[in-house]
Formats: C-alpha cells, structure tokens, sequence
C-alpha cells in the first residue's frame, strides 16, 4: 500500500469494509444479478490489461451502466447543456478574482488559459467549484479512457445502457459545496499544481495494485495535512465521494432487478463504509470479490 496521509488515522482505515478489489459479483438470494468494476478516468495503456479482463464479462452481461454519459447526445442539448454553463458561471457582473484574491487568480489564469487552452472571459466569470474541476494535467497517452471504452463496446453489441449519475447531480454536489469551502479547495488545487503528475501517478499505482484505501486517501492529497484543513477534507469528500455514493446506489437498483448487468463507476466510489458496495450490501446484495 503506498503511503497515506498522516493526518488519517490508520486505525480509522482499518476500520473500514473495502478496502481493496476492484471487480466484484453481485447475488441476492442466491440469484445472480451482475458485476460492479471500479474504474479509473485515466487512458494510460498500463490499463488495457485490466480492460481486456473485465470486457469477457461485459461481453455476457445484457446492460451496462456507468456514471455519466460522456457525450450531449444523450441528454437533451439545452436542458443539459446550457444549464451545465449557466452553474459554471458567476453571477453577472462578478469575478473569480473577487473570492481568490488577484495573486491567485493570476496563477489560474496561467493554467487554465496559456496551459489548457480556456478562453480569458471564460476563466473570469467561473464559479471557484468550476475553476477547480477545470484543473488538468496534459493526458500522456492517447489511449482511450476505460470508461469510455466499455461504454463503446456495449454500445456496439446493443446492450441497454444506464446512467448512475448524470451529469447534472454530479454537478449540483459541488454547486451546493459553501462557498468558503470552494475557494480553499480551489487555493489547494493551485498549490499543488506542480504536484499533480506525482498525484496522477500515485493514483494509479495503486488503481493497478487495486488498494482503494490508498486510492481514497490520494484523491484528497492536495489538502494539506493541517488540523485546521480537516474541515475542508471532510467537505470535499462529502460532495464529491460521498453523497454521490447514495445516488449512485440508488441508480444501481434498475439495472441490478433486471438482472445479468455490468456497472461501472469509479474506483474510489467503492471503498468504505460509505461506499457503494457497502450500500449495495445494505439493500440484501451479496457481494464476492473477482480476482483479476
């Protein structure tokens, strides 16, 4: 297991239900009901071998569920889309710099925009939650992303498709974050930037020793390990861990009565008590680790 952070107790940890596995078999009363894998939004092609395991089970399943769908194709263009764009934004008239000060803003200004290519005005007008899930280190691979990719070979063999989440809940966990909240995670985000490649690394390090604890710790390493930032841990993986789990979970319940699925959500939503699998549990599923 890679090194977690010191401000989380090990003994916490240990106290934890899935703390590793990424692939799992789900029954109830006996009957079969599916699979539930745990992903990584990554392309890197260390992948591929999982992706090719995971898909002879795919092949078999007759739905397939995921979180959000990647395109607008599958939801509608204006409901979504615009407003998706209208909660990204600031209201009119006001400015990131106001709630990051001009220093940090300067800093995101030199990411988003001469890094990742973001349109100036664009930059100005966002809302801190959107500034800081709009951080990104350049994809080393051309691969494509796992998700993606069993999305695409359901599709192709005409499986029924499922949303766990849609883009829209997954959005309005983080609108809903206090706005203190979203300026010191945006804050830390900046901090770390230069540090992102390592967090990127170790995330996956540990996605391929299929360790979730570690993975669950990692994800929130850019929060310094001060006992004053405790707050803003706990809020963030509040919205974005948590919450989702409980819509997630509930999503799950179609495709699972209907029987021989294959969902796929991201790996870190799989561990603890919190977790999916823990609530999957709870609504009388049983569930038995896959070996990979």
């Amino acid at each position: 297991m890679l090194v977690l952070l010191a401000s989380i107790s090990t003994a916490v940890l240990a106290e934890e239900q899935y703390q590793e596995g990424l692939f799992w078999k789900i029954e109830k009363e006996g009957q079969f009901v599916g699979h539930i894998f745990g992903t990584l939004h990554m392309n890197d092609a260390r992948i591929n071998d999982l992706h090719q395991k995971v898909s002879m089970v795919l092949d078999e399943a007759d739905s397939f569920a995921m979180e959000a769908f990647p395109s607008d194709h599958y939801w509608n263009p204006y409901q979504g889309g615009q407003l998706i764009k209208h909660d990204m934004v600031l209201e009119r008239g006001d400015s990131l710099e106001n709630y990051v000060g001009k220093e940090t803003y300067q800093k995101i200004e030199g990411v988003l925009v001469d890094v990742l290519g973001m349109k100036p005005d664009l930059v100005k007008t966002l809302r801190p939650w959107a500034a800081m899930r709009s951080f990104a280190v350049r994809a080393e691979s051309n691969d494509v992303i796992l998700d993606y990719a069993l999305l695409e070979r359901a599709g192709d063999q005409r499986k029924e498709l499922f949303q766990v989440e849609s883009i829209e809940e997954f959005i309005v966990t983080l609108q809903e974050m206090p706005i203190e909240a979203q300026v010191a995670l945006l804050k830390f985000t900046v901090a770390s930037y230069d540090d992102m490649r390592g967090i990127i690394d170790d995330m996956l390090d540990a996605y391929l020793e299929q360790d979730l604890a570690a993975m669950h710790s990692i994800s929130t390493r850019f929060i310094p390990s001060a006992k004053e930032n405790e707050q803003w841990r706990d809020i963030y993986l509040r919205h974005v861990i948590e919450i989702r789990n409980i819509v997630m979970a509930h999503y799950m319940r179609k495709p699972m009565r209907l029987g021989n699925t294959f969902i796929a959500v991201g790996a870190v939503h799989l561990f603890g008590d919190k977790g999916v699998l823990a609530l999957v549990e709870k609504d009388g599923y049983t569930l038995t680790r896959v070996e990979l």
